[in-house]
């Protein structure tokens, strides 16, 4: 049987905490380049059934980063993916010279935070800004800024 991948729009989660998994890294082309973009599904905690907005679609947010080969421990793709490893593969020394591939750490389930945000074009992005370490249960800001 040959399965159909699906496009996930992280627009339709308000600001919030929710629990949630991740399901994919993907690259998309945006109006300023290339971006990896971490997309995560919003799921019942007791149930892990996707949630679902009022309109019955399910609900995705996402945390998006500029396009990077996960060099500098200071890009973001590289803060979302130290701040999804579990307690059992986490080392905080190595953790500093080397991380798993995002695709390792699919179907994580964690607290992340959202923050809506909408362009002057109107489009509206459920932009995750915090993540509930699995490891620790401590909040990480994913949050980057430029030196």
């Amino acid at each position: 049987m040959l399965n159909l991948q699906l496009k996930h729009y992280g627009d339709n989660t308000p600001d919030g905490e929710y629990f949630a998994v991740l399901i994919s890294l993907d690259e998309e082309r945006f109006p300023l380049g290339k971006r990896m973009v971490f997309k995560f599904a919003i799921i019942n905690k007791d149930t892990f059934e996707p949630q679902l907005d009022k309109y019955d679609n399910p609900m995705f947010a996402v945390a998006v980063c500029n396009y990077s080969q996960m060099k500098s421990s200071k890009s973001k793709i590289v803060k979302v993916t130290r701040a999804l490893i579990s307690e059992d593969k986490y080392d905080p020394i190595k953790s500093l010279s080397e991380i798993p591939r995002p695709e390792d750490l699919y179907k994580t389930k964690t607290y992340i935070r959202v923050k809506q945000k909408t362009s002057d074009k109107g489009k509206t992005v459920s932009n995750i800004t915090h993540i509930k370490r699995p490891r620790d249960g401590i909040w990480e800001s994913i949050l980057s800024s430029f030196d």
